[in-house]
C-alpha cells in the first residue's frame, strides 16, 4: 500500500494549484464569465497531470464558500466586490487546497477585509510547526483579524488533509477555541484558511447547492443504469467533491439527464450536497488559504505558495 505521506506528490499537486491561481488572476475582470473561468482553471490543473480535489469555488461578497458555476451558469464578474477563488488539486490522492480573494475595483475598505485574512494566514504560518496547538493558530489568526476591526468567521476553518480525503482529522479554528487542543504533527498535511468579515462572523447554509460528493454505493435493488453511473462517478472523483460539470465533460450522464440523476442520488443518500455558505449578517467575507505539510523532520512546507 502506498505511503499516506508523500512530500513530492503534495508538492506536485501544489504546483498545479499555483498555476491555476495564476491563470484565475489573469482571467478575472468585470464582465468575464464565471463558468469560463472555472472551466479554464480546472483544465489548467489537468494539464499539470493532476486531478481535481474539488471544483473551483467562486464565492462572491457575502457568500463565503461553496459556489461553483453550474452547468449553464450565466454569472459574470461584477464591477465591485470581493470574489473568493478556492482551488484544489490532487496527485494520486495527495491534495493541495488554496484560496485567495480579489478586490474587484480596488476599493480601500474592501481591501482591508482581504488584508485581515492575509495577515491572519501569515501569522499562522509563522508558528506552523510540530507541537503548536490548533487553537494557538486560531488565536493568532483572530488577533490579526481583530487588529483590522473585523471578525473571523468562527464556524469555518482549516482542516487536515489525508490521501483522497479533503476534510480529514481535526478542525483548525480561526479563533482561540481551546477545545481544539490537538497539536500539529510531522508527516501530516493541513489546510489553513482564515476568513474575515465586518459582519457577525458566522455562516449559515444557503438554499442552493452546486457541489456534491459520492458517499455510498448501494448494490442491492439498484437499477443497472444507476449503478453504472455510480461506478463511473466513483472512478472519476475518488469520492472527492465534484460539480455536475465534470459529469458532463466526461460524458458520464447525458446533459439533459444530469439534474434528474443528481436529485435521485440525493434522495437515495448516494451523494451528499454542499450548500452555499452565507455570512448570516449578509456582510462581505474574504478568504485566504494555503496547504502546509510538515515533513518527517518537522519542517513546514507551504505547497501552494507562489
Amino acid at each position: 500500500m502506498k505511503n499516506e505521506f508523500d512530500v513530492e506528490s503534495y508538492i506536485k499537486a501544489g504546483k498545479a494549484v499555483i498555476a491555476a491561481k495564476k491563470l484565475a488572476r489573469e482571467l478575472i475582470k468585470p464582465g468575464a464569465s464565471f463558468l469560463e473561468i472555472a472551466n479554464k482553471c480546472e483544465e489548467e490543473i489537468l494539464k499539470h497531470n493532476c486531478e481535481l480535489s474539488f471544483p473551483v469555488n467562486m464565492s462572491l461578497n457575502e457568500v463565503a464558500a461553496h459556489y461553483s458555476p453550474s452547468l449553464k451558469d450565466k454569472s459574470i464578474i461584477p464591477e465591485r466586490g470581493l470574489l473568493k477563488i478556492d482551488i484544489g488539486s490532487h496527485y494520486d490522492g495527495y491534495i493541495a487546497d488554496s484560496a485567495f480573494t480579489i478586490n474587484l475595483d480596488e476599493d480601500v475598505d474592501l481591501q482591508k477585509i482581504i488584508d485581515a485574512a492575509d495577515e491572519g494566514l501569515k501569522a499562522a504560518i509563522e508558528i506552523f510547526m510540530p507541537g503548536t496547538k490548533l487553537y494557538e493558530l486560531g488565536e493568532v489568526i483572530h488577533n490579526k483579524i481583530s487588529n483590522f476591526g473585523l471578525n473571523p468567521v468562527k464556524n469555518l476553518g482549516g482542516h487536515e488533509l489525508k490521501r483522497f480525503n479533503l476534510h480529514a482529522g481535526p478542525f483548525i479554528p480561526n479563533t482561540k477555541d481551546t477545545q481544539h487542543n490537538q497539536v500539529l504533527k510531522p508527516g501530516v498535511a493541513y489546510a489553513c484558511e482564515p476568513f474575515a468579515t465586518p459582519g457577525d462572523g458566522w455562516v449559515q447554509n444557503g438554499s442552493n447547492s452546486y457541489i456534491y460528493r459520492l458517499i455510498r454505493k448501494p448494490t442491492k435493488n439498484v437499477p443497472y443504469q444507476e449503478l453504472n453511473y455510480m461506478n463511473k462517478i466513483e472512478q472519476l472523483t475518488h469520492k472527492l467533491p465534484f460539480s455536475p460539470r465534470i459529469i458532463e465533460k466526461n460524458n458520464i450522464i447525458s446533459s439533459n439527464q444530469i439534474e434528474r440523476y443528481i436529485n435521485t442520488f440525493l434522495r437515495k443518500k448516494v451523494i451528499m450536497e454542499y450548500p452555499i455558505l452565507i455570512e448570516q449578517s449578509k456582510q462581505y467575507v474574504s478568504q485566504q488559504e494555503h496547504t502546509i505539510i510538515i515533513d518527517m523532520d518537522g519542517n513546514p512546507i507551504v505547497t501552494t505558495q507562489e
